[in-house]
């Protein structure tokens, strides 16, 4: 899922945004199906710092008297084994036309990462 937060403390809805942050939100991650070894999976749920770290900052900013419009993008998934899971090989091909080969399930921070900034870069 990818969530967006707009803070507009001007509530015109044509107020310039300052900043735009995007931020890795896995909420846990098996490492698909290239499965991470068991002894390590039950940290694997604290691989969403990045989502963490920026929506914290607002509050903060927010707290503190932010009073510019910004945009945080949180890239938010699970990496599990599934039907419906990506395999070694498959291709993504993303909104902009550029595709990814699949050659490590592992790997998903970037891939989830990709898809929020190109949403940022068109919509900012």
């Amino acid at each position: 899922a990818m969530l967006q937060l707009d803070y507009n403390p001007t509530g015109d809805e044509n107020a310039p945004v300052f900043a735009c942050l995007v931020g890795k939100g896995i909420t846990f991650d098996s490492g698909g199906y290239s499965l991470k070894p068991s002894n390590f999976m039950s940290a694997m749920k604290a691989d969403m710092g990045g989502s963490g770290t920026i929506t914290g900052g607002l509050g903060l900013a927010i707290l503190r008297g932010l009073n510019k419009r910004v945009k945080l993008i949180l890239c938010c998934a699970e990496n599990m084994v599934s039907g419906r899971a990506l395999k070694l090989g498959d291709i993504i091909t993303y909104k902009n036309g550029k595709t990814v080969e699949i050659m490590n399930t592992d790997a998903e921070g970037r891939l989830v990462l990709a898809d929020g900034l190109i949403y940022a870069s068109e919509h900012n």
